[in-house]
């Protein structure tokens, strides 16, 4: 794991982050998926990333969200009145997020990418009362199958072949081959033998795609 900056500064991110999701959803009325957005689009997502102590412990989770709609145009500012703090599914959100993000060194658009805040916040229920390593296992599990399914991708369209070719060149079933490609089955359940066949046919290791 590749932090993303000193850890003292961690337990304020996370509070600040989750406090930020809990204010987006409830005081704004905002979808997490989409007040993440335009916290990245905002360039907000970046501070944090670089640990710019401005943004990840000098601004408040409210200060964070109006930082966020004022520069995208998404929402008029609706700053609370006094300090919001709701230990909710969107607030345990946020705060695995944020701490993901400084544990992994993955952007938040990578993130996003792995797994929806949607899905995460349905987590909510066992793995908050879990050790935040629990869900951060989750995520990376779904970082490795996001992965290899890229690779699978990358490696069939650098040969120029279809979806329809490499199945019949590797004798494997269609519908299976299109399946490991968007994820929806797990290609490191799959048969030596079948790795093995699309390993010979893209021309890589078998470990390539894994």
């Amino acid at each position: 794991m590749i932090y993303s900056y000193n850890q003292l500064y961690l337990n304020d991110a996370m509070n600040n982050m989750a406090e930020a999701f809990e204010i987006a959803a409830h005081i704004y009325k905002l979808n997490l998926d989409y007040f993440l957005q335009i916290f990245i689009i905002s360039g907000i997502a970046s501070q944090f990333e670089k640990g710019n102590p401005k943004y990840i412990a000098g601004k408040s989770g409210a200060e964070l969200v109006a930082d966020a709609v004022i520069l995208t145009n998404a929402s008029e500012v609706k700053m609370p009145e006094t300090s919001f703090i709701n230990i909710s599914e969107e607030y345990w959100t946020g705060w695995v997020t944020a701490y993901y993000q400084w544990i992994s060194g993955k952007t938040f658009k990578e993130i996003q990418q792995i797994i929806s805040m949607s899905e995460l916040k349905n987590k909510y229920n066992p793995y908050h009362e879990m050790d935040e390593m629990q869900i951060v296992d989750y995520i990376q599990s779904k970082a490795d199958k996001t992965n290899a399914v890229n690779r699978l991708q990358m490696y069939r369209k650098k040969l120029g072949l279809s979806q329809s070719e490499l199945a019949t060149e590797a004798d494997v079933n269609l519908r299976t081959l299109q399946q490991y490609e968007i994820g929806a089955k797990d290609i490191h359940k799959a048969s030596v033998s079948t790795i093995a066949s699309l390993a010979r046919v893209l021309k890589c290791d078998m470990k390539n795609l894994l």
